[in-house]
């Protein structure tokens, strides 16, 4: 997908001028933040904990495996709440809270704008509020003259197994001296927990005031990719990431004699992939039997495992499309690759390709043009793959150079293995997640994988940092002023702000939100960021 900077233009599909200004003074160098607890060590800075006898046990470690940032050298909270069960006596849908405080010393709320942390729920051992989502935070600052003040950063916490940015202004409360700031997990209303909820939390700190107006970020805009799984090489500094989807379930080999004309097939349509200039980018599926298979969710499990079918699809140094089949058998924590067969489709990496099994030996590797070509393997090394299996879809960028790229796929599609499966990854509708049932995220960084929705119209990025901006901001005419209201928040809940390996930051623009936000389609657009 191919960026420019943003100049006035019409669309055939939608009737919307786009744009883009840098508002006021925007992406001014800042003064230094506050970091309250970025857990690179451990829990230390916890000055007190309220846990309430509403709640019937708790648990607090450090995790080294999850981190905010994707950094490998630090990690976060993991805490793990258990709220009653909807049987107990003392359940209710009344406010009940938890609270940790952590230490930031005395500080002056004057000297920051902003007090921000992210939580993860750990979706796969939690279980869900009454109206499908896992509670809610507010933050609070305490101490020092100022005491007790809540934040205006009170927020739901959604149905995603994403890093979610909570934050809030401190411009609403006493301008005076406090000493911690205070992450309450909440239930309450509609939104009362009935199980246990486990939770990371990382990155607690107060954003600091603009001092010179020198740094600005330019907004960049691209047309966003066709819906489907959008996976981004995310994580800092690291070549070889591992940036997959894996199936849950292990009912995928290509044992071939119980499947419909003795086939198995496993295709993926690339929507969106990175051109001749990221040539070596790869689109990859893994395809690993259960029997000699590390951990299915290690960091290295291709390396690990001892066999393993590779399916990967790049672009030349011309544009076009090149597939590559190989595979290992007895070669755990080795790459000794037997059966390496390239394809070249003559046309873009963009399409289906398909490898197909016949009679567990004969294998078709087909381009989105149509074309083919076969290879057959031995029934010894074949027979490897005949029991459980999982298959990975993913990205990996093999340079540094290429990290931050990403692909998207609209179409995973796998037919004649005993767990058939076929996803667009959209059509269960808003809002838009991985099937849990089907799906989990085996990435570097998972953040770097999402959903890209239907009515996704824009990709917004701009460079890092941007400490200070908490939202984008859109008007219809650059002639609106936005002291007077008219330029409109787009919320950051709604466009997400990934951060995409430290280096930049994504916002997703969907038709939806511009129609929400404006009361109507807006048939002029222009886009901005904006802190005082």
């Amino acid at each position: 997908m191919k960026a420019q900077r943003i100049r006035s233009q019409s669309k055939a599909v939608l009737p919307i001028f786009c744009g883009l200004a840098l508002l006021g003074s925007a992406g001014a160098a800042r003064a230094d933040d506050l970091l309250v607890n970025t857990f690179e060590f451990g829990l230390g800075g916890i000055v007190w904990e309220n846990w309430r006898t509403y709640v019937t046990g708790h648990d607090e470690i450090w995790d080294s495996a999850q981190d905010a940032d994707g950094n490998a050298s630090s990690g976060s909270m993991y805490v793990t709440v258990d709220w009653p069960l909807a049987s107990d006596p003392n359940w209710n849908n009344s406010w009940n809270d938890v609270q940790v405080a952590y230490g930031a010393g005395s500080f002056a709320s004057g000297d920051y704008i902003d007090v921000e942390v992210f939580v993860k729920v750990d979706v796969t051992n939690s279980s869900p509020a009454l109206d499908g989502s896992y509670g809610a935070v507010g933050l609070y600052v305490n101490g020092g003259d100022g005491g007790w003040q809540q934040v205006q950063g009170f927020a739901t916490l959604a149905a995603t197994d994403g890093w979610q940015r909570i934050h809030g202004t401190l411009s609403g409360i006493p301008a005076m001296t406090y000493d911690s700031v205070v992450v309450g997990f909440i239930s309450n209303g509609g939104s009362s927990l009935t199980n246990t909820v486990k939770y990371w939390i990382d990155n607690v700190r107060l954003t600091a005031p603009p001092s010179v107006h020198t740094n600005q970020p330019a907004i960049t805009i691209a047309k966003a990719p066709p819906a489907g799984v959008s996976v981004f090489a995310n994580a800092p500094g690291d070549a070889w990431q591992r940036q997959m989807i894996r199936t849950v379930n292990s009912g995928y080999s290509w044992h071939t004699a119980t499947a419909a004309a003795n086939t198995t097939s496993y295709a993926i349509t690339v929507a969106d992939f990175p051109g001749a200039a990221q040539s070596g980018f790869e689109a990859m599926m893994y395809l690993i039997p259960a029997n000699g298979m590390s951990s299915p969710d290690g960091v290295s499990v291709d390396w690990d495992s001892a066999h393993v079918a590779y399916f990967t699809i790049t672009a030349n140094a011309d544009g076009t499309g090149r597939a590559n089949f190989r595979y290992k058998v007895n070669s755990a924590s080795a790459e000794t690759f037997l059966g390496w067969t390239d394809f070249d489709s003559g046309s873009s990496p963009v399409g289906t390709w398909t490898l197909t099994f016949n009679n567990n030996t004969n294998v078709t590797i087909s381009a989105p043009t149509g074309t083919n070509t076969t290879v057959t393997i031995p029934e010894a090394d074949a027979a490897h793959f005949q029991g459980d299996l999982i298959a990975y879809f993913g990205v990996r960028p093999t340079d540094t150079s290429r990290i931050g790229q990403s692909a998207t796929f609209s179409r995973i599609k796998i037919t004649g293995a005993a767990a058939a499966l076929d996803d667009n990854f959209v059509s269960s509708g808003a809002p838009y997640e991985l099937d849990a049932a089907t799906w989990l995220r085996k990435a570097s960084n998972p953040q770097g994988i999402f959903i890209n929705p239907p009515d996704a119209e824009y990709w917004l990025t701009w460079p890092q940092p941007d400490l200070g901006f908490a939202s984008l901001y859109a008007t219809e005419s650059l002639e609106n002023d936005l002291a007077n209201g008219e330029w409109l928040t787009l919320p950051a809940e709604e466009t997400g702000w990934l951060n995409i390996a430290g280096q930049r930051r994504l916002a997703v623009v969907r038709q939806s939100t511009l129609n929400s936000v404006f009361s109507h389609a807006p048939t002029n657009c222009f886009f901005g960021l904006f802190h005082p």
